[in-house]
């Protein structure tokens, strides 16, 4: 058979192609395939097995893949799925906050709003040191356009190095301060400027209204408005109020929209502090220090005037002094406040502790006698002498009188090492006050068990031991109480916003001395102030002067020995002495010329005693005793008295630097005037100052084209709260001129730089 019949043979074609069923299906199939469109031909490769179907050859087509290849792609899956999770994981709970806070910084907006720091007013209510809005200039770095020519445009405004603000500008920061608490002139120039990016806007700036009157006392404020001295650190909590952040969302152009409402002013202020000191007195005491130091060439001086029955600080003077407004180029030595952050040997001064003491154990009486020793007198190897003086036998009296040394050293002895001790510190030596005042110290007492004796003799007389100005007035002041003391105090309240009212009374008096023991040593004590006493030049007229003086040797720095040219002199006295209205001590530190108590403190003691016992109103009964007193109460000279030139002349760059152009006019600064009814009790016309204006009927005062210290002034005439907004000269007021006005309500001033007045009268 030939090779094509046997291919064709129908049991070959069996063999080849099957079954008749498996024929047809194979027929189906190719009919299909011929009407199916054809597909693009894949470019894959193809797979061919190697081995064939006994059946015949099959069709090529794709390979399946195989389980390795399905277990490697779940693994590349799986992995992936993994690291997506770990790091949502990471961005969401590890490093959620973070991204969040970004998210928010960039959402939203939050602006710091600053509580207007309290008022701080005398004992009268004056204000003392009042908040006022100052501008500051600003920029948001990031908004300016051209660094370079803003700060071109800049720098002569505020004066500084075109530079220097060009590197300020160029920054990446969200905001910086290219000048702070500038004029408002200066101000207005940069707001016509119209640099996008660089702007104004108000801060509160602290001001005392009186200048440097009673700067040790009030301290001051850092340029971010925290209490850094004085009253201002010690209440600086109540006084800074309580700020807050205000929140607001951004919207698409980057401003602020504020989502919650601004809380009330009043709501946020600090609490207003009203002190012990009288202003009057303050004035008079600063003045009378002054002119004490300057005389005598001094290196320091202290003045305090006080309330014997309630421990009122009625004046607390330090010199040298220095402007609270304007601390450039003052040092610790103007700032420190010396009545309670020095201490000093108080030198004779502390004999009426000693003799008190002596006459409270009954160890002598007024009329004893003591032996004087002719002047000279050795103890322990070592010689005490009576100031060229050579004393013989001398009562208690004549003891303190003529303040004999030796006298008060046997006192000293009678006492011995442990009674003199203890009744140190029941006077209130060696320990603080409590007064209201940072630095206070403790003053220096060593135990007795150290004191050999040389000490005991030194320390009856005053030496070798330390004390502070306070503590040595404060002990007059028991004596002048009936001998009961009372811890001096310098804050009378505090005026919470809530509406509460924190009185700080009078510490827990104790008695430390006998009524009459007290008495008796004021009766000893008005000696001193009489002929033939060491104080003869602290005497009022009209009135018995009880004091006593003290001349005390310095350590010198060098020799580490008691000095013979360096000396304290002091005068501590009360007035009346038969009721005593005030306790006063006037310490002067290394005078020249004259070296003692009497000669350089007692003058300065009867000027401030006048000043007091006038705004007091305390006046002798008598009219020649009167007629006396009023020629003795005068206005100090006019070359020491600081008037408007000489305010502005002193001032004149702080008072440009805060926008205050203008300073009051009135001549007499602020002279102790005597008031309408001390006026009546004298029978005297034309005090140094008209007085204040009763609250009573007052009416609003005149405030359009004032300047600030003007407002200031008329406002504590009137007794208002002066509100202020803007700096310059005042364009408009509330209540309106000539209103109404009730004790304690507001008056609301609008001031504004001289290029931003409006034309005509505004709120007259």
């Amino acid at each position: 058979m030939s090779r094509r019949k046997r291919a064709d043979h129908p049991e070959t074609l069996s063999r080849r192609l099957g079954s008749p069923s498996e024929i047809r299906r194979a027929r189906r199939a190719v009919k299909s395939e011929r009407t199916r469109p054809k597909k693009p031909r894949r470019t894959t490769a193809k797979i061919q097995t190697a081995s064939r179907s006994p059946r015949g050859r099959r069709s090529e087509e794709n390979e399946v893949p195989g389980p390795w290849r399905i277990r490697l792609v779940l693994t590349v899956f799986f992995a992936a799925s993994v690291i997506l999770v770990a790091r949502a994981a990471q961005l969401q709970v590890v490093d959620g906050e973070a991204y969040e806070a970004v998210a928010e910084r960039q959402a939203t907006s939050t602006s710091r709003i600053k509580a207007k720091r309290g008022v701080i007013r005398d004992r009268h209510d004056s204000d003392l040191a009042i908040t006022v809005d100052v501008d500051s200039v600003f920029a948001e770095p990031r908004r300016v356009v051209d660094a370079r020519a803003a700060a071109a445009k800049i720098a002569p405004i505020l004066g500084q190095p075109a530079r220097e603000l060009e590197k300020k500008l160029s920054t990446r920061r969200r905001f910086t301060y290219l000048q702070r608490r500038v004029d408002g002139a200066a101000a207005q120039k940069i707001r016509d400027l119209g640099i996008v990016g660089v702007s104004t806007h108000p801060e509160p700036k602290r001001f005392y209204a009186n200048v440097g009157l009673a700067s040790h006392v009030l301290g001051f404020t850092n340029l971010d408005g925290e209490g850094k001295a004085g009253v201002e650190l010690v209440l600086d909590e109540h006084l800074r109020g309580q700020s807050y952040d205000l929140p607001g969302m951004r919207d698409a152009l980057g401003k602020t929209v504020f989502s919650e409402g601004f809380r009330p002013h009043s709501e946020l202020a600090g609490a207003d502090v009203t002190l012990t000191i009288d202003r009057q007195i303050q004035y008079a005491a600063e003045s009378a220090l002054a002119r004490a130091a300057e005389k005598f060439k001094a290196k320091a001086a202290v003045a305090i005037v006080l309330e014997p029955k309630s421990g009122d600080v009625l004046g607390l003077a330090s010199w040298p002094t220095y402007n609270p407004n304007n601390l450039n180029g003052t040092t610790t030595r103007e700032r420190i406040n010396r009545a309670v952050s020095a201490i000093y040997e108080p030198g004779s001064t502390l004999k009426m502790v000693t003799i008190a003491a002596a006459l409270e154990e009954g160890l002598v009486g007024e009329d004893s006698v003591i032996d004087c020793e002719g002047g000279s007198w050795r103890v322990g190897g070592r010689t005490i002498r009576d100031s060229n003086h050579k004393y013989g036998q001398l009562t208690i009296t004549e003891i303190l009188k003529l303040s004999s040394n030796i006298c008060s050293a046997k006192i000293g002895f009678l006492l011995g090492r442990e009674r003199l001790h203890d009744w140190l510190f029941s006077f209130g030596m060696g320990e603080k006050t409590g007064v209201e005042l940072p630095g206070e110290l403790r003053g220096l007492i060593r135990p007795a068990d150290e004191w050999r004796d040389i000490a005991l003799a030194n320390i009856a007389f005053g030496q070798g031991i330390a004390v502070t100005p306070l503590q040595i007035v404060q002990a007059a002041a028991t004596i002048a109480n009936d001998g009961v003391l009372v811890p001096p105090r310098i804050v009378k309240s505090v005026a919470l916003k809530s509406g509460e009212k924190v009185d700080y009374g009078p510490g827990e008096p104790r008695r430390v001395i006998n009524e009459s023991t007290a008495k008796i040593v004021r009766r000893m004590m008005v000696e001193v102030t009489k002929d033939g006493g060491t104080a003869e030049k602290a005497a009022v007229p009209g009135f018995e002067v009880a004091g006593k003086t003290g001349t005390a040797q310095k350590i010198d720095p060098v020799t580490k020995a008691y000095s013979h040219e360096l000396y304290i002199a002091s005068f501590v006295g009360l007035v009346p002495a038969d009721r005593p209205e005030v306790a006063i001590l006037v310490l002067v530190d290394e005078p020249k010329g004259s070296i003692y108590g009497g000669t350089v403190a007692a003058p300065a003691f009867a000027e401030i005693a006048a000043a007091a016992l006038a705004a007091r109103e305390v006046f002798p009964e008598g009219e020649q005793d009167r007629a006396a007193f009023l020629a003795s109460f005068t206005a100090p000279p006019a070359a020491t008295v600081p008037t408007a030139a000489d305010l502005r002349a002193s001032n004149e760059k702080w008072l440009e630097s805060e926008g205050i152009d203008d300073v009051p006019t009135d001549e007499g600064g602020l002279d102790v005037a005597l008031s309408e009814r001390a006026q009546a009790l004298l029978g005297v016309e034309a005090a140094p100052r008209a007085p204040a204006k009763a609250p009573e009927g007052a009416r609003t005062p005149n405030f359009v084209g004032l300047g600030l210290l003007e407002v200031l002034n008329r406002s504590a005439d009137v007794r208002c709260d002066p509100v202020v907004n803007g700096t310059g000269r005042v364009v408009r007021q509330k209540p309106a001129r000539g209103a109404p006005l009730p004790s304690g309500s507001a008056c609301e001033v609008w001031l504004a730089p001289p290029d931003e007045r409006p034309r005509g009268r505004s709120g007259a």
